[in-house]
């Protein structure tokens, strides 16, 4: 210990005294001279811009201000920054994140906490420090931070229209998690705190299962469930129900529709909004493929193969595209090229899964975003392209898709990672491809396809606690080639090259609707649920 913290010292005065540094950090043209090594160990992000002749690098900061990249440099050296203001932590949180500083965006969650803790300024709104518990909800319901706040923080946090979830039931887990953490002491707010939640937009099932095993010890809270299960079963009684509350929540996010089959699409982001109902175009990557999948990483959006548009072939290049500085950049290709793949992500580990190289393929690859790597893992059972593919409780599951021989598939199989193990499971009674799959709650719903020559409006529901199906409502307009995804308790369907009509399903009332339509016609394209505002 010591002797590390002494080189640390050194290293803090070599950067002070501007000695021994070997590159130079250029941003927004002011040039910051720092040490290669102190910046290889502070995030995966520089390890994979550095090299050997790596002398300068010029860095993208759009929005960030300039006292943020001196407070960042500073952490880097000692771990900790003088004189922080809150003001500045949403800034510095921002450059974090583009920069994955993890330990940095730590150390501004636990100064927030230290504000929050302080009782003289309990009664401040949360505005006045840039909703930054309210905009990292998520995050912080996960650590120790958000467990030991008092309970006048919390119902601030559960009050708030703009809280950052991606449902309802995500924000009643948090405050579970909140209240068992000292259940004894605790147990005498939940009624108040029950009160703060959107009860009627979690599900029935969710409400019976979830919500009665924490909250019947009192009547109020037996009350309060009540209500919102009549909510449910008794829309004409809902303006007696008084006791609950059942304004909407600003679930502020956004959709990324990403490529197309069109070279006018094939790099085109365009960006829907689901509370508003409203579309923006985003950006156009400049690159020159289709039939590619893509996930989102910490802001970054990551591309894997795809078919060559002017080549006219298959590609194994990887990109990553930074939603902040719109930057594109190369990563390590697969060993595979492939197109009409299906990709899936498990924390830091990304799964490309099937697709078409000459014929349908069975090869499976995992990529470390961490390490900017690849690895074969354990093929499929089936050969299969335009197939759909989810993730529920850590393991993926794939459905139907086009076979190696050209046919149409009914079959299903999940993987285990762990296990490294495909196993067949009780096929869709349609056969199809292009179809799409949605996870809603302990239930996974494929939409629609392809069976034979002819689109298929059928929405079949799996359990995968039994392993069985469940048919359900059909969608009202037939489509395949088509994306969706599950926002706000519903399922949201967009179009494809012969619809642009966008379908919502509500899986609690079984019924479908045609909510408005998209502003272009296309197919093969990404549907990707955006974590952060832009």
């Amino acid at each position: 210990m010591k002797h590390g913290f002494s080189h640390i010292q050194w290293m803090q005065i070599f950067y002070a005294q501007n000695m021994y540094s070997d590159i130079e950090l250029i941003i927004k043209n002011k040039r910051y001279a720092v040490h290669k090594s102190i910046l290889h160990m502070a995030s995966a992000f520089f390890r994979r811009l550095l090299n050997d002749y790596t002398r300068v690098l010029d860095m993208p900061t759009e929005g960030i201000r300039e006292i943020s990249v001196s407070k960042a440099i500073e952490f880097l050296y000692k771990g900790t920054i003088a004189e922080l203001q809150i003001e500045q932590i949403t800034n510095i949180v921002k450059l974090a994140e583009l920069w994955q500083l993890d330990k940095l965006k730590d150390y501004c969650y636990l100064f927030v906490e230290r504000i929050f803790r302080d009782n003289s300024q309990v009664s401040q709104r949360l505005e006045d420090i840039d909703n930054y518990f309210i905009n990292n909800f998520l995050d912080i319901t996960t650590n120790i931070r958000f467990l030991n706040l008092s309970v006048e923080n919390v119902k601030q946090l559960l009050s708030s229209d703009n809280l950052y979830a991606l449902s309802e039931q995500q924000v009643f887990k948090g405050l579970s998690q909140w209240v068992k953490h000292d259940w004894i002491n605790r147990k005498k707010d939940l009624y108040s705190l029950m009160k703060c939640l959107r009860l009627p937009f979690c599900s029935v099932s969710f409400l019976l299962k979830e919500v009665r095993a924490l909250c019947c010890e009192s009547v109020e809270e037996c009350q309060l469930l009540l209500d919102a299960i009549l909510w449910h079963q008794f829309p004409q009684h809902r303006p007696s129900l008084k006791l609950m509350n059942s304004d909407y929540r600003n679930f502020d996010k956004r959709v990324l529709i990403v490529g197309g089959r069109s070279s006018d699409t094939s790099g085109l982001i365009e960006m829907y909004n689901p509370t508003t109902n409203s579309w923006t175009n985003f950006f156009k990557i400049d690159i020159n493929m289709r039939s590619f999948s893509a996930e989102i990483f910490k802001n970054h959006l990551i591309i894997f193969g795809g078919w060559q548009i002017k080549e006219y072939g298959l590609n194994d290049q990887v990109y990553s595209f930074n939603l902040h500085t719109k930057q594109l950049t190369d990563l390590a290709p697969m060993n595979k090229e492939r197109c009409n793949s299906k990709s899936v992500i498990i924390n830091e580990r990304i799964f490309v899964i099937g697709g078409l190289y000459l014929n349908s393929v069975d090869t499976v690859e995992e990529y470390n975003i961490i390490e900017n790597s690849w690895k074969i893992v354990a093929s499929m059972k089936k050969y299969r392209h335009r197939h759909a593919s989810v993730v529920y409780k850590g393991k993926i599951y794939v459905f139907g898709g086009y076979s190696d021989s050209y046919s149409t598939l009914s079959s299903v199989e999940v993987y285990d990672p762990n296990a490294n193990q495909w196993t067949m499971l009780r096929p869709m009674k349609w056969e199809r491809y292009g179809l799409t799959a949605v996870v809603v709650n302990d239930s996974i719903y494929c939409i629609g396809g392809v069976y034979g020559l002819f689109c298929i409006g059928q929405v079949e529901k799996f359990d995968p606690s039994s392993n069985s199906w469940t048919e359900v409502s059909n969608m009202p307009v037939k489509d395949s080639g088509f994306q969706a995804i599950y926002h706000n308790e519903k399922i949201i369907c967009f179009g494809s090259t012969t619809n642009t009509k966008i379908q919502v399903y509500d899986p609690v009332q079984n019924t479908w609707e045609i909510l408005s339509e998209c502003p272009n016609l296309r197919d093969y394209y990404i549907a990707l649920i955006l974590e952060r505002s832009f």
